[in-house]
């Protein structure tokens, strides 16, 4: 007797999002799970890229001059150099797993984190299911440190960024992914890892372009490109992030502003000024407000 059976099949086709994600690399710089008995309120922020699930209790965070109210079972991404306040109030315990990465090529790392956080940075339990399982089993992985873990918690982490980004695009269903492709790219690329090393320095833009052996017109126009700023814009903005964060660890602007090559306390007040907003001292009075509430 023969029974005759069909084969299902589908072509596997690749999308916007895979193609984007394959292009990139991710480092995990610490994962794991925090526990507390205790209501808590704790100030933070980090150089990285943060995604924390919330196991048990969930947060009310304050990030910039909004607040997130984070149940149980909800994801929410924390991006580099942001303040953060976050309170536990009112639950008989807490715990939450939490993912501190990077990520290369740093020209996608705007779309990255623009794709992560498109409508908040708050993903709540019914747009994405079912990971508790899957961290405890990461737990277990990172403890017992056997031959290929760091692969199996990478591909966790990948997994939950394209839930995160699926959940994010249902919101603004006019939402599209753009891949760019560029030959500046390289150049981009190798302009911000220059920026990186020389970061606590003044970056004059002939001197970079000297060294990456091109000209300032075409290293200039090579950024607008790819980043749509200017390398003297993207410099700034990183520089100011990272005030914003130092700021708040009660550095000085004086400090500061020898420390990034600014000319004076007062020209790093200014630029300050220009992209946040409000002036540092300002900044800080807010932070040491919201901390007291």
């Amino acid at each position: 007797m023969y029974i005759q059976t069909q084969l299902q099949t589908s072509k596997f086709e690749n999308d916007e999002l895979s193609e984007l994600l394959s292009q990139m690399t991710f480092q995990i710089h610490s994962f794991g799970l925090w526990e507390e008995e205790h209501d808590t309120q704790i100030r933070y922020t980090t150089d990285d890229i943060e995604i924390v699930y919330y196991k048990k209790g969930g947060s009310t965070t304050i990030i910039g001059n909004k607040e997130y109210h984070c149940p149980q079972g909800s994801f929410l991404v924390l991006e580099p150099y942001q303040v953060n306040i976050s309170k536990n109030e009112g639950e008989e315990a807490y715990a939450y797993y939490y993912f501190h990465f990077d990520m290369e090529p740093l020209h996608l790392k705007p779309q990255f984190l623009s794709l992560l956080t498109k409508h908040g940075p708050l993903v709540y339990p019914n747009e994405i299911r079912g990971f508790s399982e899957m961290f405890e089993r990461l737990v277990n992985e990172a403890k017992e440190k056997d031959i290929g873990y760091s692969s199996i918690i990478t591909s966790a982490l990948i997994r939950i960024i394209v839930f995160i980004m699926r959940a994010q695009l249902k919101r603004g269903k006019e939402d599209a992914i753009i891949t760019v492709h560029s030959p500046h790219i390289a150049l981009v690329n190798d302009a911000i890892a220059y920026i990186q090393k020389h970061f606590h320095e003044p970056i004059r833009l002939y001197e970079m372009a000297q060294e990456l052996g091109v000209s300032t017109s075409v290293l200039y126009k090579a950024f607008k490109n790819i980043m749509n700023l200017s390398p003297g814009e993207y410099i700034q903005q990183q520089k100011i992030h990272y005030v914003q964060q130092r700021l708040l660890l009660n550095e000085s602007l004086t400090y500061l502003a020898q420390d990034l090559g600014y000319s004076s306390a007062y020209h790093l007040s200014k630029a300050f000024k220009q992209q946040v907003g409000i002036s540092p001292r300002t900044y800080k009075q807010h932070y040491k407000n919201l901390t007291k509430q």
